[in-house]
C-alpha cells in the first residue's frame, strides 16, 4: 500500500516525433493572421501533442466557424476596419479554443522532458499565408 507513494505519476515515454510549440505562442499568428492561421497551427500542434481526433475536429471547426463569422461581418458591413477587427477577434477566439485543448497536454509533454519548438518560422508563414488567403477569399466573396 505504501509502495505507491514513491512511484512517479508521469511515466517515462518515448517523445513524439517533433517537439510541440507552446500553445500560448499561437496567439501572435492568430492576432495577425486570423482564424485560419490559428486553426492551422493549432491542428499541427495538436498532431505533435498526439491529441485525440475529437479535439482536432473541434479546433478545425472553430477555425471554419471563425472564418465564416469573418465572412458574415464582411457581408454585413462596408468598412475595412470592421473586417480587420473581425479577423483579429475571430483569430483570438480560435486561439482560445486551441489553448483550452492543448494547455494540459503541453504541460505533460514538458514534464516528460520535451523542450518546446520555436514557432517563429511557422508562425510567420501561417500569419502571412493564411492572412493572404483570407483576404483573397474575402475580396472575391464580399466585394
Amino acid at each position: 500500500m505504501h509502495d505507491d507513494l514513491f512511484r512517479p505519476t508521469i511515466s517515462e515515454q518515448p517523445p513524439p516525433g517533433k517537439p510541440p510549440w507552446r500553445p500560448e505562442s499561437i496567439v501572435y499568428p492568430a492576432f495577425f493572421g486570423g482564424p485560419l492561421a490559428a486553426a492551422t497551427l493549432g491542428l499541427l500542434n495538436g498532431r505533435r501533442l498526439a491529441l485525440p481526433t475529437t479535439h482536432l475536429v473541434a479546433i478545425g471547426a472553430a477555425g471554419v466557424a471563425g472564418f465564416g463569422a469573418r465572412i458574415a461581418v464582411g457581408a454585413l458591413t462596408d468598412g475595412n476596419s470592421a473586417l480587420r477587427l473581425a479577423g483579429t477577434v475571430c483569430g483570438l477566439l480560435v486561439w482560445l479554443v486551441v489553448l483550452s485543448l492543448q494547455r494540459r497536454p503541453f504541460r505533460v509533454a514538458t514534464l516528460r522532458g520535451r523542450e518546446p519548438a520555436r514557432l517563429i518560422g511557422p508562425g510567420f508563414a501561417a500569419a502571412i499565408g493564411c492572412g493572404l488567403f483570407e483576404a483573397l477569399v474575402l475580396a472575391v466573396l464580399v466585394r
